[in-house]
């Protein structure tokens, strides 16, 4: 998924008080580029919360994000499976508007019920909200970093013929087997997100309280406890390789670039 969102501040598990730990404080940046020299998150943008209500509308946001686009990459999936039982572009792209953009219960209906919410509780700053709304028109926008555009990282076997169509790029698969190993991807992608997002609250959260933690073995890889995001995505993958349902362009070392570009994403628009 190439533009995918990496909106929150945070991370799961591994923060050690150290002696005279120094990671960045109160609204110094995450890679230490103004302050701290202790886990210093070089290639996370963005800066450390500068109050508790900040920080608690980071969270909140980072949350709402990650369950939109994993609740995107359903509607996807849904749509995938309608064309390859045989509906049309149309009746197919329809249900996936629904799904996906509509006002009410959608994906996005349901994030601007949250963003509605956040700007209304007094807990966030401007600039918190300009950042969450230009990366909600990223993301359910049309350019290239949208969700609709990436939707071919996943769904990108051609030996169908058959495009998905309506404003969402990729192909029909051109097997059952094939259709459940783009939805398994989809979803692996969907939970990578989700975690790493997670792993960025808790980095947040823990440099607020001038607490050392690592991020990229929450986010990455954890040669210990192999609990990292990435760890468990990298399970899911080998898992597919030995199953050989996935079409060549879903082979391992094309899901080990997805994640990559996933996760470098994520650092990239870490700045709510």
């Amino acid at each position: 998924m190439k533009g995918v969102i990496g909106i929150a501040i945070g991370s799961v598990a591994l923060a050690a008080q150290i002696g005279w730990a120094t990671p960045p404080g109160p609204g110094q940046r995450f890679d230490c580029g103004d302050g701290g020299d202790t886990s210093c998150a070089t290639d996370d943008t963005g800066c450390v919360s500068d109050t508790a209500d900040h920080a608690k509308c980071s969270s909140a946001i980072g949350k709402a994000f990650g369950k939109a686009v994993a609740s995107v990459i359903k509607c996807h999936a849904k749509q995938a499976q309608m064309r390859f039982k045989g509906a049309d572009e149309t009746g197919a792209g329809s249900s996936e508007e629904n799904c996906e953009g509509n006002p009410g219960k959608s994906a996005k209906g349901k994030l601007d019920a949250l963003l509605d919410k956040m700007a209304s509780s007094g807990l966030c700053d401007a600039s918190q909200l300009t950042a969450a709304g230009l990366e909600e028109a990223v993301l359910f926008g049309p350019s290239d970093s949208g969700l609709d555009a990436q939707n071919d990282n996943v769904f990108c076997d051609s030996a169908s013929g058959a495009l998905i169509g309506d404003d969402d790029s990729g192909w029909v698969p051109n097997s059952a087997e094939n259709l459940k190993c783009a939805i398994t991807v989809g979803k692996m992608l969907g939970k990578l997100v989700t975690s790493s997002i997670k792993c960025h609250d808790k980095m947040n959260k823990a440099f607020f309280k001038a607490r050392d933690f690592d991020e990229e073995l929450c986010e990455e890889t954890n040669p210990v406890s192999t609990a990292g995001a990435l760890d468990k995505y990298n399970k899911q993958r080998d898992n597919l390789a030995t199953l050989g349902i996935c079409p060549p362009c879903l082979g391992s070392t094309q899901l080990d670039a997805l994640a990559a570009d996933a996760l470098s994403q994520l650092d990239l628009a870490n700045i709510v």
